[in-house]
């Protein structure tokens, strides 16, 4: 389960808010946006992220294969699924996650929830380019994903650091994520 929060009204959020409103710029400058309810939920096939001026870093798009596996270790692609802290959809977005991108509530509504899912996505990489410099792989990104906001940093970005349950879980997502069809 989703386990990151965001306080309301902190530094943070409105800087996260900001950040997330010149993303959105870059990709309506790119013409990559694809947003509203006509939206066929197909994913970016790269996602850029502006991590200095000149540069520009690939991370691990959120494609077909990433939600695939996000959503089976988080709900076992359930819909419906709420966690414990009050995480919504296949994804267990926190709900304040959830509002600082979407003034949606159709929590259950798949289209909805990648869509929210791709942005947070976004921000999170965004995050890890600014605090280590590199692009993150999908072990990182499921760390960011599954744990407070700040655990990472906190033990460095360094995966030895961190705690066997959230290893074997981030790891899980990798061999989900890289599985043969």
């Amino acid at each position: 389960m989703k386990r990151s929060s965001v306080r309301i009204g902190s530094r943070e959020t409105a800087a996260r808010l900001i950040g997330i409103a010149a993303l959105w710029l870059v990709c309506v400058a790119a013409g990559a946006q694809q947003t509203g309810p006509n939206a066929t939920g197909s994913v970016i096939a790269a996602t850029n992220i502006l991590a200095a001026p000149g540069n520009i870093i690939k991370a691990p798009a959120l494609d077909s294969k990433r939600l695939f596996a996000l959503g089976m270790i988080e709900t076992g692609n359930d819909d419906t699924e709420v966690g414990a802290a009050g995480e919504v959809s296949r994804y267990q977005i926190h709900p304040t996650v959830w509002k600082a991108y979407s003034q949606r509530k159709d929590y259950q509504n798949t289209q909805a929830a990648i869509q929210v899912a791709q942005q947070h996505w976004t921000w999170l990489t965004e995050y890890f380019v600014e605090k280590t410099g590199r692009q993150p792989n999908d072990f990182d990104m499921y760390v960011l994903w599954n744990t407070k906001f700040g655990y990472y940093a906190r033990r460095g970005f360094t995966p030895g650091r961190l705690a066997a349950s959230v290893r074997d879980r981030a790891n899980r997502f990798v061999n989900l994520v890289n599985r043969k069809l």
